[in-house]
């Protein structure tokens, strides 16, 4: 199930890639039929698809660390949280991520990287302060989850290639859609539960999220389906 999941994510980065330059090149071609030069239309798109899609790519992760005004902390900062973070990632078979707090009360989280070599985990200070131990375990486990699947690349990917120009081009929704897969928070669900071994702690985080606010005050719109819970006020994707 693991491999199938991980094919299915890299399979939905190349959509989202190739959704990408299609629409750009689309926009290309029609300014440039309207300009009467329609072939420098589609060179000039294709430059900027080729140029965003590898700063997407490349730098995707950092795009979405610094929308939602996350911070790096240091082991000597979060010992617990880099104990979790360290322990779960041995379980998984990947790389420690490099790991963030966002500072606001609300307890939610999210994780990001192109590959399980350059992932990193965020969460919020609400969520260090909200979980015990058990249940802080359990979130960090679902966000490695769509780490080892490589989720995380598709998501970056779908934040930066789309969900940004969405919130300008309302006629790129329906694509953020698409990219979102259905099953992913399902599939962290479950494979952060293998890592633990404990549902209970799961289900006892889940509870507690649902019974209180997880909007996060410098969350960025476009990042909205990263995180284990919505961070608007209004709800959204997830």
């Amino acid at each position: 199930m693991r491999h199938q999941e991980r094919e299915n994510n890299v399979r939905r980065s190349w959509l989202v890639l190739a959704g990408f330059v299609v629409v750009v090149l689309a926009i290309g071609y029609g300014l440039g039929i309207a300009f009467g030069a329609a072939l420098i239309g589609l060179i000039v798109a294709a430059a900027i698809a080729l140029a965003l899609s590898l700063i997407g790519y490349r730098s995707g992760d950092k795009i979405v660390l610094r929308l939602n005004g996350a911070r790096e902390v240091t082991p000597q900062e979060e010992p617990r949280l880099h104990n979790i973070v360290e322990g779960l990632a041995m379980m998984a078979g990947i790389p420690k991520p490099r790991v963030y707090i966002v500072d606001d009360e609300a307890p939610n989280a999210f994780a990001t990287g192109r590959d399980p070599a350059h992932a990193s985990i965020a969460v919020t200070r609400g969520m260090l302060d909200t979980m015990n131990r058990v249940e802080l375990e359990a979130v960090i486990a679902h966000e490695l989850a769509h780490v080892e699947s490589r989720d995380t690349l598709a998501m970056a990917l779908t934040v930066t290639l789309v969900g940004l120009p969405a919130t300008v081009l309302p006629f790129m929704g329906p694509l953020l859609q698409a990219t979102v897969g259905p099953s992913r928070e399902f599939y962290a669900d479950l494979t952060g539960v293998q890592l633990t071994r404990f549902p209970p702690g799961l289900i006892s985080a889940l509870e507690k999220l649902k019974a209180r606010r997880t909007e996060v005050h410098a969350a960025a719109r476009a990042t909205e389906p990263l995180w284990i819970e919505s961070p608007l006020s209004a709800g959204g994707l997830n």
